[in-house]
C-alpha cells in the first residue's frame, strides 16, 4: 500500500490525490502473509489402495496404504492427503495448521486431481487406484518417491507417472490460492479487506476481526459482500507504521498443511472453512516506483518501470488480465536488485498478445515471500493487424501439438485447413466468421503419423500455405 512514513508526506498526498490519483495505483503496496489458526482432527481413511515401492529414505521395499484421510477442520468436514512417509498416524489424531506447501507441483496436483477435481483427465475407472496413484505422485514431490519403483500394481504406477509428467509440464509457479487479503484504498489513510474462493471468485465473509499493532482503526470488524467480496474502507490513525491483522472464519484452500503429533504432515485436499489470518505491514514501502508505463508494438506490449529504492527485493511477477475479466494471469518474471538506493530500470515484453484491452500490474516479492502490487494506471489496447498473415507454427517440428498464429486485417469468413503431403485434407481447424485481429489455434496431431504436413489459411479471397513437420 502507498502508506506514508510521516505526517508531512501524508498531508502532501492529500493535497494532490485528486490530481495524481494514478500515483496511488502505481505505488499500491501490499505486503501480505496468509496464515491459519485452525486445528484439524483426522478420523480415518476412505478410498485408496496399498502400494509397494522403494522407500527413498531407507532404500528398502515398503508397502503403504495410499489413501485419502477423512477429518475435520474447526469442525467442518474435509479430506487430506499425506506428504510425509517417514511416520505413521493414529485415529483420531489432532493436527495443527502449519504452512502452505512450497512445491508448485503438489499444489497443481491438488488443484487438478481427485478429490477437488472429481473427474480429472485420464481418471482410472477404479477410484481406489486413482487415489493411490495421486498419493504416489504427491510423495514423489514431498519425499522423493520414484514412481517407477511401484511393484505391486502397474496400473497405479503408470497413472502416477502420468500425473507426475503433467505436473512437471504444467505446474509452473502454481501457489496456494489467496482467499483473504488486505488491499489499498483510494484514500492513502485507508485499506479494505477482500475475500475470495479458491478460484479467485468473490466470496462474502462476515465478522472479520481487525487490529493493528500500534495506532487505531476506525472499525474493529468488517464484513465483505458480493458482488466484489470487498469490505468498506477502514481508516488508520495515530501511526505511520505498524502491522494490520485480519482474522475470520474464511475459506482455507487446498494445499495448506497440518502437522500432527510426531510430525506426521497432511495436506488439505479440499477447501474448507476455518480460522484464517492475514497480516500486513502499514507504512512498509519495500519498493518505491519512480515510473511505470507501457507501449504497444503490433502484438507485443512493452512494459518499462524504474525504482528509486529497493529493500530486500527478490523480483517482479508481471500479471495481465482482460479489461472485462477479474482473474489475473502471470505472464513473466524479472529479477530484482535486492536492497539499493540507486535508480534501476526494468523492462518486460509480453509477446503475441491477442487483440483486446488489458490491464497490467507488477507483483513485487521480497526474499521472505511478502509481496506488494503496483498497478499500471492506463488500459492497454492491442489493436488489429494491418495485413493478412499466416505465421510459422510453433514448435516445429512438433509432437503431438503445435500452435498456429494468424492475423486477419478485415472481418470475414476464415478457413484454416491441414493437408498431408499427398494433398488430402486431414483436418479443418477453423471454418467460421472471424473479426479482424490476432488469432491463434492449436493443432492436435496425436492421431496421425509422422511426416510433412501443410496448413492453408483462406479469408476474403486471399490464401497462404505453410509447411510443418510432425515427429513422433
Amino acid at each position: 500500500m502507498n502508506y506514508k512514513k510521516n505526517n508531512e508526506r501524508r498531508n502532501t498526498m492529500k493535497r494532490v490525490i485528486l490530481f495524481f490519483f494514478f500515483l496511488l495505483l502505481i505505488k499500491a503496496n501490499i505486503s501480505v502473509s496468509q496464515s491459519g489458526l485452525s486445528d484439524a482432527i483426522v478420523t480415518g481413511t476412505s478410498v485408496g489402495h496399498s502400494v509397494t515401492f522403494i522407500d527413498p529414505h531407507t532404500n528398502q521395499s515398503r508397502n503403504v496404504n495410499a489413501k485419502l484421510f477423512l477429518g475435520t477442520v474447526d469442525g467442518n468436514v474435509t479430506k487430506f492427503y499425506c506428504v510425509d512417509i517417514t511416520r505413521t498416524i493414529s485415529f483420531p489424531d489432532s493436527c495443527h495448521h502449519d504452512s502452505a506447501i512450497s512445491s508448485s507441483q503438489i499444489v497443481y496436483i491438488l488443484n487438478n486431481y481427485y478429490p477437488y477435481n472429481p473427474n480429472p483427465v485420464g481418471k482410472l475407472s477404479n477410484l481406489d487406484k486413482e487415489v493411490a496413484a495421486t498419493q504416489v505422485a504427491l510423495w514423489h514431490y514431498s519425499d522423493g518417491v520414484d514412481a517407477n519403483t511401484v511393484s505391486n500394481d502397474n496400473t497405479i504406477k503408470n497413472r502416477a507417472l502420468d500425473i507426475i509428467a503433467d505436473a512437471d509440464a504444467n505446474a509452473g509457479s502454481t501457489t496456494v490460492a489467496t482467499t483473504m487479503e488486505i488491499l489499498p484504498s483510494m484514500d492513502p489513510d485507508a485499506f479494505y479487506v477482500r475475500t475470495l474462493d479458491q478460484n479467485s471468485n468473490p466470496m462474502a465473509i462476515s465478522g472479520i476481526q481487525l487490529s493493528i499493532s500500534q495506532g487505531a482503526l476506525s472499525a474493529d470488524s468488517v464484513d465483505t459482500s458480493l458482488p466484489t467480496g470487498e469490505s468498506p474502507d477502514v481508516y488508520v490513525s495515530g501511526t505511520s507504521t505498524g502491522t494490520i491483522y485480519a482474522e475470520a472464519q474464511a475459506l482455507i484452500p487446498q494445499g495448506i498443511t497440518y502437522t500432527c503429533p510426531g510430525s506426521q504432515r497432511l495436506v488439505l485436499a479440499l477447501p474448507v472453512i476455518g480460522t484464517l489470518r492475514v497480516e500486513e505491514d502499514w507504512g512498509a514501502l519495500p519498493v518505491e516506483l519512480a515510473s511505470f508505463n507501457a507501449n504497444v508494438s503490433g502484438r507485443n506490449v512493452i512494459l518499462n518501470w524504474t525504482t528509486s529504492s529497493e529493500s530486500n527485493n527478490a523480483g517482479f511477477d508481471i500479471e495481465r488480465r482482460s479489461a472485462e475479466g477479474i482473474e489475473w494471469t502471470k505472464v513473466g518474471n524479472v529479477a530484482g536488485n535486492g536492497t539499493s538506493t540507486l535508480l534501476h530500470d526494468y523492462s518486460f515484453t509480453d509477446r503475441n498478445v491477442l487483440t483486446g484491452k488489458y490491464n497490467y500490474r507488477l507483483k513485487q516479492t521480497d526474499y521472505n515471500g511478502n509481496y506488494e502490487y503496483h498497478n499500471l494506471t492506463s488500459e492497454i489496447n492491442v489493436g488489429t493487424p494491418n495485413s493478412f498473415s499466416l505465421k510459422q507454427n510453433y514448435p516445429n517440428p512438433f509432437n503431438p501439438t503445435t500452435k498456429i498464429d494468424f492475423d486477419i486485417a478485415v472481418d470475414g469468413n476464415v478457413k484454416l485447413t491441414v493437408y498431408n503431403s499427398s494433398g488430402k485434407e486431414i483436418a479443418t481447424l477453423v471454418n467460421e466468421f472471424k473479426t479482424s485481429g490476432y488469432h491463434s489455434v492449436t493443432f492436435d496431431a496425436r492421431n496421425i503419423s509422422s511426416g510433412i504436413y501443410y496448413y492453408k489459411l483462406e479469408s476474403n479471397g486471399v490464401s497462404k500455405v505453410m509447411k510443418m513437420t510432425l515427429l513422433k
